[in-house]
């Protein structure tokens, strides 16, 4: 739970012991940037600001950032305000865990799995949406319905966020240019790579490598 100056003033013990603290009090008025790495921080800050500006919760919001060691993980966010008697938001509460991206994969319908097997085995290869549905012999608007039910996300946003996943192991492990890597991993052009990846990871595709590429 944090207040209006975004500080935290309650933490669960598996939250505080998972960041290297032994005892809540380690990490009460602390704020999110002195934990996390920046992208993530950011993150957590803009949907913080959202949600005492609006009021409104924002349930079940899945995304990939990045660890301390630049490598992309999924969480899976939720957060609702915590208000005064009067009604008005003083704070916001919620829970950040690890999302796994795989659990789709024991969905109980065949067309879902095999979608996603498609998705995490290639990203870079999945045609658009419409004709992974049609290959599964499903409606556009069935398989985006049954996949979000599965996986959390719409088929579109599983699929851009495992290309930006592949993209940072790539990123890391290799030196190739920018526009074979966007061609690869399924962009029309590298300018709509670099677009998302900094959209998804807070820094540019080049600004990455730097940081963290092994060939660097």
């Amino acid at each position: 739970m944090k207040n209006r100056l975004f500080q935290i003033v309650f933490a669960n013990r598996l939250f505080f012991e998972r960041l290297g603290f032994r005892e809540e009090d380690q990490i009460v008025g602390r704020q999110d940037f002195e934990l996390f790495p920046e992208a993530l921080a950011s993150k957590f800050r803009k949907d913080d600001e959202r949600v005492l500006a609006t009021g409104v919760s924002m349930p079940r919001t899945v995304e990939l950032f990045l660890t301390r060691q630049g490598l992309p993980e999924w969480y899976l966010t939720n957060k609702r305000p915590v208000l005064d008697p009067g009604g008005h938001p003083v704070g916001i509460m919620g829970t950040v865990h690890r999302f796994d991206q795989r659990r789709a994969l024991r969905s109980s319908h065949p067309g879902i799995t095999k979608a996603v097997e498609m998705i995490l085995a290639e990203p870079g290869g999945v045609p658009s949406v419409r004709d992974l549905a049609a290959s599964l012999d499903m409606s556009v608007r069935n398989f985006d319905r049954r996949f979000k039910q599965d996986t959390g996300l719409t088929p579109k946003q599983f699929l851009g966020r495992m290309r930006v996943q592949r993209a940072c192991q790539l990123l890391q492990e290799s030196d190739r240019r920018l526009c074979d890597l966007a061609v690869d991993l399924g962009y029309c052009d590298q300018s709509a790579f670099t677009a998302q990846f900094r959209e998804r990871m807070g820094m540019a595709p080049l600004a990455y490598r730097r940081q963290f590429g092994q060939m660097s």
